[in-house]
């Protein structure tokens, strides 16, 4: 029965998507629970010692493993799996044979360094807070080696169209975070944390690996430490490493920048990022991961026609659920973050900042998602060099939009009022870190914007009109929730105990239903093909 499950094979990329995302929402309310520990079991120090510690092993599996392994293990696996299937194992061999000991390799190196990077990207930190995030980061340094294989495996599995093992990894991980905080850190202490990150690395690789072993069972096991997709791999590879470690930079700024304003504001920023990357994984992720091996079949059949045809349906689809969310987080995020976080040691202006930066980052999290989705596009094609270039005039954006805004408000004049005012920040002294997901989000619009128009230009076909209307379209439906969201927040604000819990999300979970059921509603008249794909993709998958 289990392995049953395990093997269940989706039929379609949307379909796939679907499950993709259903697993990603457990996965983000495990998260929600996780970071509402966190925020109410430790002190601010605390929480920034830990959301600072975990950067370098965040950096190192998001460059090497997110970022560069899987984009190009997956294509080179498609091309060698279409000469014959045991090209194709035999190359994954290689990777299998040499990644763990290449990560195992720079981890080593890193923990003997960590007070030297701690000092850099963490600066503005005593020196026995830094200490500390010194000690958690050499132990969280042991994910990366699991996470890697982890990746590889979750590459193959969605090849061969086995996405619900790949997408229970995620929730296991979380289980195993989870666990850290409740029984490892009344043992051990703030270290627990981080031994809970490392069980729940191995619970990410574990759960994958049964249907793993099934799926090769008749390819015996090789270990070639040679093989021509070597070189093509770190071709390939490179590109897309350069685009993640300019985006992993970018974040190490925001960590410097951070750990010299207000006590808390590191984690403030990471909590609230967190809400914003589920929305992301939830919708962006999940079905870039579910088209992605479809494109790179595509590519390597050279069938430019159907690789466009599916661009082009998994952008409408992303936009059709991300943007409505993004205004639905927008709307509702100070009572989610009062219901998620405001609890214990999270204060009531820990509370008012993570909301703020929630909502400047909602404003750009529908062009983060669909970033992943165009930056994949590309991968699908061999071409990582692309987004690597606009990346990196994102990000020299970024920065440069970090220190613009954090000079504003610092200073008292229109732009602080204003933002103060819009972000309901009056009577707070240090509003600064709100400047960084501001930032982030005009980053994030123009790299969407500079890498459609790229693209549009080397495919040179009419797509973009279309896909632009349909944009347009969402838009208006999004913007009509909104009005019934707002409008049902003030009604029951007057209805309900505010000061409670029950009655905040009795508040939200009203709005929440208004809103979703008038933009179905509208999207049934002016945005109908969407609805009708979803559902219809969803009708044949419970058929099976």
């Amino acid at each position: 029965m289990i392995n049953k499950i395990l093997n269940h094979r989706t039929n379609s990329a949307t379909s796939a998507g679907f499950v993709l995302a259903v697993s990603a929402l457990f996965s983000s309310l495990l998260g929600l629970v996780r970071n509402r520990l966190i925020a109410g079991g430790l002190i601010p120090i605390e929480r920034d010692i830990y959301f600072a510690a975990l950067r370098i092993p965040d950096f190192i599996t998001t460059v090497l493993i997110m970022g560069a392994i899987s984009v190009a293990v997956v294509p080179l696996f498609r091309e060698y799996s279409q000469r014959s299937e045991k090209e194709g194992w035999q190359f994954l061999s290689v990777v299998f044979n040499q990644l763990p000991l290449f990560l195992a390799l720079l981890s080593s190196v890193l923990v003997i360094f960590a007070p030297s990077i701690v000092s850099l990207i963490a600066p503005g930190f005593e020196a026995d807070v830094q200490s500390d995030i010194a000690w958690l980061m050499r132990v969280m340094l042991l994910t990366p080696m699991l996470l890697g294989l982890s990746t590889v495996v979750s590459g193959t599995l969605q090849c061969f169209d086995r996405f619900l093992a790949s997408a229970l990894a995620p929730i296991f991980h979380n289980v195993g975070v989870i666990f850290g905080i409740i029984v490892f850190v009344p043992w051990f202490g703030l270290i627990g944390l981080a031994w809970g990150m490392v069980l729940g690395a191995v619970l990410h690789l574990l759960v994958q690996m049964p249907s793993f072993f099934l799926l090769r069972a008749h390819q015996p096991p090789t270990f070639a430490w040679r093989h021509p997709g070597m070189k093509r791999l770190f071709s390939l590879a490179a590109p897309r490493s350069l685009a993640v470690i300019l985006n992993q930079t970018n974040l190490l700024i925001v960590t410097a920048v951070a750990s010299f304003l207000a006590v808390g504001s590191v984690s403030v920023y990471n909590l609230a990022g967190d809400f914003s990357q589920g929305l992301t994984r939830l919708i962006g992720v999940s079905f870039t991961a579910a088209i992605f091996p479809v494109m790179s079949l595509s590519y390597a059949r050279r069938e430019k026609d159907r690789l466009i045809n599916d661009f082009s349906s998994s952008f409408r689809q992303i936009a059709f659920m991300i943007i409505p969310g993004s205004v639905l987080f927008f709307a509702l995020r100070a009572q989610l973050v009062r219901i998620v976080l405001g609890t214990g040691k999270f204060t009531w202006e820990d509370t008012r900042l993570t909301a703020a930066c929630l909502g400047l980052f909602c404003l750009g999290v529908f062009a983060q998602a669909l970033v992943t989705l165009v930056s994949r596009t590309f991968s699908a094609m061999q071409d990582n060099k692309t987004p690597a270039g606009v990346v990196l005039a994102s990000v020299l954006l970024n920065v440069c939009l970090i220190f613009l805004f954090i000079n504003l408000l610092n200073e008292p004049g229109w732009f602080r009022d204003a933002a103060a005012s819009l972000m309901r920040l009056q009577n707070i002294s240090d509003i600064r870190i709100i400047g960084l997901p501001l930032a982030f989000s005009i980053s994030n619009i123009f790299q969407l914007i500079v890498l459609m128009a790229v693209l549009w230009k080397r495919w040179s076909q009419p797509f973009l009109k279309e896909l632009f209307f349909s944009f347009l379209r969402t838009v208006l439906a999004s913007l009509v929730m909104a009005f019934f969201v707002y409008a049902t927040l003030y009604y029951m604000a007057d209805r309900v105990d505010m000061e409670r819990l029950w009655g905040v999300l009795w508040q939200m979970t009203i709005a929440l239903l208004i809103g979703a059921a008038s933009y179905l509603t509208v999207s049934y008249r002016i945005n109908r093909h969407e609805l009708i794909q979803i559902f219809s993709a969803l009708k044949r998958e419970f058929r099976k």
